[in-house]
């Protein structure tokens, strides 16, 4: 189980504060099994079955993984709304202009292209001294624009791509790829953030800048970072829905930040930043994907679960207010 990150950023949050943290750490995986009893008392089998079980976490793989990136993003406390459309056009150029070659190709052309917006809002953020959730907001219209532009809003068929479309449909040892992928990406976002000096300085950062700084900690750097590696963390994220769809869509995408978002603080880590959770985040996302699986097996109207969607994301916001 993963802690509460590091202590750097201790002098901004008070140890009730920190025990309630520990305390959400603990309680989420309780939920998870609370939702699973739950689910198989009301569907029976049709939900507590091997086959809906593993279909949840490839549900839940492309906003976990973007939530993986997320996590980082919000731990210095920034935040990138424009995942989902960087996520639909980064398919769109990878389908566009790679479409031709081969499987490996399309895959190094999207997340590239994935990355390149996430530099985009990372100078923006880091350099240009611009409010993260103006330069994202903005990135979020550029991206959609560009997939729009490029594919004259019509999906680009990837059908001939046999290895993408194995990523999104085929399972090694009876476990599905796009599961595994995103529990990959999740042990090494927890290795990143818990083991390794670049975890401490972004908590340290998204804790106290101007500490940071006197600690010797290149700040714009650290917060460069993080938006290429949610821009990485998309890419990957892209490839596995594309890989699931056989075609690259302008459209897909469409509310991804809302859920990477919910579920990096549903987990645990503070939108102010300075405190986070990889262990949190990986629940949170698990927590969601049940949640909506349920409803859904539940003949739930997607309008209605959209409004739930909304109250389950301002409850979570509304209990970290409380914290501070």
């Amino acid at each position: 189980m993963t802690a509460i990150d590091s202590p750097t950023a201790g002098s901004r949050f008070s140890l009730a504060a920190l025990r309630r943290a520990r305390v959400q750490e603990i309680a989420l995986p309780l939920v998870v099994v609370a939702l699973i009893i739950v689910g198989t008392l009301l569907k029976g089998t049709v939900f507590f079955s091997t086959t809906n079980l593993w279909n949840v976490l490839v549900q839940a793989s492309v906003a976990g993984t973007v939530a993986v990136g997320m996590t980082f993003v919000i731990a210095t406390g920034g935040i990138d709304l424009a995942v989902g459309s960087v996520l639909a056009a980064s398919a769109i150029v990878g389908g566009h202009y790679f479409q031709g070659t081969s499987s490996a190709w399309f895959m190094i052309g999207t997340i590239a292209t994935a990355v390149g917006f996430g530099a985009v809002s990372g100078i923006a953020v880091a350099w240009l001294r611009i409010v993260p959730f103006v330069a994202t907001l903005a990135m979020l219209a550029a991206a959609r624009g560009i997939g729009q532009q490029i594919s004259h809003q019509t999906p680009v068929p990837l059908y001939h791509l046999e290895t993408l479309t194995k990523i999104g449909s085929e399972r090694i040892l009876g476990i599905p790829i796009p599961a595994i992928v995103f529990l990959a990406v999740v042990a090494l976002g927890w290795v990143m953030l818990n083991r390794t000096r670049y975890g401490r300085y972004v908590i340290a950062v998204g804790g106290n800048r101007e500490a940071a700084r006197i600690a010797g900690i290149r700040v714009r750097p650290i917060l460069f970072s993080v938006y290429l590696l949610v821009g990485l963390c998309t890419g990957i994220a892209s490839v596995l829905q594309t890989g699931q769809l056989a075609s690259a869509s302008p459209v897909v995408g469409l509310g991804l930040e809302l859920d990477a978002i919910a579920a990096v603080v549903i987990g645990g880590t503070s939108l102010a930043g300075g405190r986070c959770t990889m262990f949190g985040t990986f629940f949170g996302v698990l927590t969601f994907a049940l949640i909506f699986n349920l409803l859904t097996l539940q003949n739930v109207e997607s309008q209605i679960q959209q409004i739930l969607r909304g109250i389950i994301i301002l409850g979570a916001v509304a209990v970290q207010r409380r914290e501070h």
